[in-house]
């Protein structure tokens, strides 16, 4: 875990020395586990949520009534923005849905103006916001981040965790994989890490509007979620709250920690935008084929939004550079999408 240093700020980042060696050794670890995976086959997938459930199309409309301080980056003002989500499975090997895993919601807003963050990306109009289906992170640091890494692709989970002494990174990993999902669309995400808005941090999560629960399916097939996506949306639209959590105390509320749980009691989410997903058919080869090329980095960012921390941090290199070597393997061009016609 990390080391709050005394005098800590809101919203200040406190790096650690080696977090460039670390961000190399993650990159390097993951490509070659890529490489080994896609060994035989056609296509080279994701190191992780390589498993999608499908990508919808839908609107990301900022309200007008938001707290003065939270009108940074796209909560400037009230306007739409097309958005395109990407749900998914967590786990490097793709596996059947009933079994326990993490699920992600990547959220790709369009006609974002400004300059964004990475600098060969700087002029596209997207933003990027990542989010999981647990409030918190395994791993609280990059070195844990590098060690769970380690770990998992040398198949040596039981040492990371009982030699090592990490059972809070236990009883989190059990957490994630132990929650029972009906549907893709009718559970809440969280960013998990933290982010800047104007000079703050916050996170951010993305909570399913009143009515829109699913019940859990009878019969459970090795795609159920794919499946239930499917017929949610054939027979109505969806939507959710999105929303921010400021960070109102440096040590309760850590930036560098992401496995310690921001209280909601103390801190309230506070509602930014609302999502709308209407009816669709999004199941086709054509848009299967776009979801898959599709590259999702918190970095997809205007600087009112920058990530922040040391897993932000880490991930930033990393992100790119499979991003870059996936589609360089699969023969595609790596840019941004439009929005659907």
């Amino acid at each position: 875990m990390v080391n709050i240093p005394e005098g800590t700020e809101l919203g200040k980042e406190y790096p650690q020395e080696n977090e460039d060696e670390i961000a190399k050794r993650i990159l390097n670890l993951t490509l070659n586990s890529i490489k080994k995976s896609s060994e035989g086959k056609s296509q080279t997938l994701r190191d992780a949520h390589p498993k999608a459930h499908g990508c919808v199309a839908g609107t990301f409309t900022v309200q007008d009534s938001i707290p003065g301080t939270m009108k940074y980056g796209v909560f400037a003002k009230p306007r739409s923005f097309p958005i395109w989500i990407r749900y998914s499975n967590g786990s490097v090997t793709p596996k059947a849905d009933k079994e326990g895993d993490i699920r992600g919601m990547a959220i790709k807003l369009m006609n974002v103006e400004g300059i964004k963050l990475l600098e060969d990306e700087k002029n596209e109009k997207t933003q990027d916001f990542l989010l999981i289906s647990n409030p918190v992170l395994p791993v609280g640091d990059p070195q844990e981040y590098l060690d769970l890494f380690e770990a998992a692709f040398d198949k040596k989970i039981f040492s990371y965790i009982f030699l090592g002494g990490r059972f809070g990174a236990l009883k989190r990993l059990n957490a994630i994989r132990g929650l029972q999902v009906p549907s893709p669309i009718g559970i809440r995400y969280w960013s998990t890490v933290p982010f800047k808005l104007g000079n703050s941090a916050i996170k951010y999560s993305a909570k399913p509007c009143a009515g829109s629960e699913f019940a859990m399916p009878d019969q459970k097939s090795p795609n159920y979620l794919r499946e239930e996506m499917v017929r949610n949306l054939n027979e109505k639209d969806a939507c959710y709250d999105f929303m921010v959590q400021p960070q109102i105390d440096p040590i309760e509320m850590p930036v560098e920690e992401p496995a310690k749980e921001w209280d909601e009691t103390a801190s309230p989410f506070v509602k930014v935008a609302s999502i709308h997903i209407p009816k669709q058919k999004f199941d086709t080869e054509e848009n299967n084929k776009f979801c898959e090329n599709l590259s999702f980095t918190p970095w997809h960012s205007l600087p009112a939004h920058q990530p922040i921390g040391g897993i932000n941090r880490v991930r930033k290199s990393v992100y790119v550079g499979i991003s870059k070597y996936r589609h360089e393997a699969n023969g595609l061009p790596r840019k941004e999408p439009k929005p659907k016609k």
